[in-house]
Order: structure tokens, then sequence, then C-alpha cells
């Protein structure tokens, strides 16, 4: 009968001696957590002067209390807000991001810049646009006697069209046009299906739709349309089947008729695709267009859009083969 008793004792103790630690602070509930912080640049690297957006999306607090921001940099600036922009002279930059709460707790995260020199006779061209809900920035350099060259030739018609592959063909901007094609091929993990679709998808997004004056019809070199970042069917349709073709992969122009008139009116893109890619391919819950064409399967590429990311295989023409009237392999 005694032990009973004993144990309840003891048990009672224990509780009391748990209560007592709890009060005392070894188990402290609800004490303030230092914040975290995470840092990223778009972009890291790049041509000098080099317009960096700094931004400090990535940190939080465990507590959900506000944070504050401040970036240092290596010459002393400091910057204060979640996200800021700078611009960068050329060389190596450390920048370090603090991060403190309420209560002055603070977290430290650190990063590098580089911004690089631009060499003699060339110029920086940055383009920015999206694809799959991704931000992207490039940073390319254009040589700047070549653009001029091209821009002071003559555009000479056959019959009642223009030479396009012409366009495509001239050799002169090929190192260049291979630089820019292995940038994208690399953005893509080096996928050759995913490098077509982030080709159509920069010169979509990067490069802004404009017509030629009513009445003059001036087709670019792909350098002239990268160099401007403008152009319109013709000039976004050469400037994407060059840059596949600087990476061996096959496409073709296409003239085509987009009203039933059979007179073409329109110039496009068409990728061989096999039957597996042409399956992955999707148009906002529509079937993607596929033509059969030189005995292989051909998805449109529209290459000029006045925005968004219309992937490939997307056709707001609803083309059939027939309506391809004239085109140019490569």
């Amino acid at each position: 009968m005694n032990m009973p008793r004993f144990v309840l004792r003891r048990s009672g103790a224990v509780l009391l001696a748990i209560a007592i630690l709890a009060l005392a602070g070894c188990f402290p509930v609800g004490s303030n957590r230092a914040p975290v912080a995470g840092c990223e640049a778009f972009p890291r690297e790049g041509y000098a002067p080099l317009s960096v957006r700094l931004d400090a999306s990535g940190s939080y607090d465990p507590d959900g209390d506000a944070l504050s921001y401040v970036w240092t940099l290596d010459d002393d600036t400091t910057l204060n807000g979640r996200t800021v922009t700078f611009e960068f002279a050329e060389g190596v930059h450390a920048v370090e991001l603090t991060v403190m709460d309420s209560e002055g707790l603070i977290d430290r995260s650190a990063m590098t810049i580089t911004a690089r020199a631009v060499p003699d006779g060339y110029v920086v061209r940055r383009y920015e646009w999206t694809h799959d809900g991704e931000d992207l920035i490039w940073d390319a350099i254009l040589p700047y006697d070549l653009y001029q060259m091209y821009r002071g030739r003559p555009r000479i018609k056959y019959a009642d069209n223009y030479d396009y592959p012409a366009f495509v063909f001239d050799p002169l901007d090929d190192p260049s046009l291979e630089d820019y094609a292995t940038v994208l091929w690399n953005q893509a993990g080096g996928n050759e299906e995913a490098f077509i679709e982030g080709v159509l998808s920069f010169v979509q997004g990067a490069i802004a739709y404009q017509a030629d004056p009513v009445g003059l019809e001036w087709p670019l070199y792909p350098l002239e349309t990268m160099y401007d970042a403008v152009g319109d069917c013709e000039d976004t349709a050469i400037l994407f089947v060059s840059l596949l073709r600087a990476r061996d992969i096959p496409s073709k122009l296409a003239y085509v008729d987009t009203n039933g008139d059979r007179i073409p009116d329109h110039v496009l893109a068409l990728v061989p695709v096999s039957a597996d890619f042409a399956g992955q391919l999707a148009c906002g819950g529509e079937d993607p267009n596929i033509l059969w064409m030189d005995e292989d399967h051909h998805a449109v590429a529209e290459t000029a859009v006045d925005s968004g990311d219309l992937g490939l295989g997307c056709d707001p023409w609803d083309l059939e083969t027939e309506d391809v009237i004239e085109w140019w392999s490569f």
C-alpha cells in the first residue's frame, strides 16, 4: 500500500520540476529567431556599364517579422530596398545583403557581379524576355562595322518578292550567329528540342514587331534584326532559321497564304519534328499545327507576335499544307 503512494509523489515532483524549468526558460517557447538572407542578381555578369537588378526576394523571417534590406557594394555604396537596380563599372564587384528583423537580429548573404569590358568595334544589346514563366536577360555584343555594312546594302527583288534565303546564307555574320546560338543552346541545357523552343521564344519576346513602312518592303539580315531588336514577319523568321542553322538544325522559311486567296502574304518558319516531339507541344489546350511537307512532319513556328510566348506549333492562321505557296530549306 505504501509503494503506490511513493510513485504518485515522485510523479508529481517530476511534473512540478518540468513546469519550473519551462518557466525558467529551458523550453524557450515564442523566442525571436534570426531572419534568413537570400539574394540574387539579374544578370550576374555582362558588359560594362552593366545594369543589374539586385533582388532580396529569397529572404524571409521564420517568425514572419517585417524585414529591412541593406545592400553594401565593394566601393562602400549602400542601397536600401528589397529590390534595387545599380549600374556596375568594369570589374568584379562584391555585393553583400544584410537583412534585419524588427528586433534587430540580422543575417547576411554575399555574391559577386562581373562587368566585362566591351571589345573594340562592338556594341552591347540587352535582350529581356520571358520563357516558360522565367524572366531572362542576355547582354550580347554585336560587331558594329558589320551591322553598318549590312545596313548599307541595297535590297534587290527577284520576281515579285525578295530572295529571302540570301539573307540567311550570307556568310559574313555566321561566326557571330554561331556565338549567339551557343548562348541560347547552353541556356537550353544542350537539349535540341528545348533549344528550338527557346530560340522561338527569344525571337518572339526580345525582338519587337515592327512593320515596314506602307509600300516599302525592306528585309533585314539577321545581324540587323539583332542590332535593331525590331522586325516584321520575314525579318524575325530569317533570324529564327539562321540561329537554328548555326547549330545545324534543319528548318524552312515559308511564304504562306493566310486568307485563302492563293496569294502569299506572310512569312513564317517550319521545323521538322518527330512524332514524339510533336506530341509534347501544347498550345493552350489546342492541338499544335503539324504540316506534312517534303516527306516529313513540320511544326509551324510563328515568329512575328506583338507579345507573349506563342509556342512551337501554335498557329494563329490555321494553315493547311496547300497554304504554303513557296518555301526554302536550310
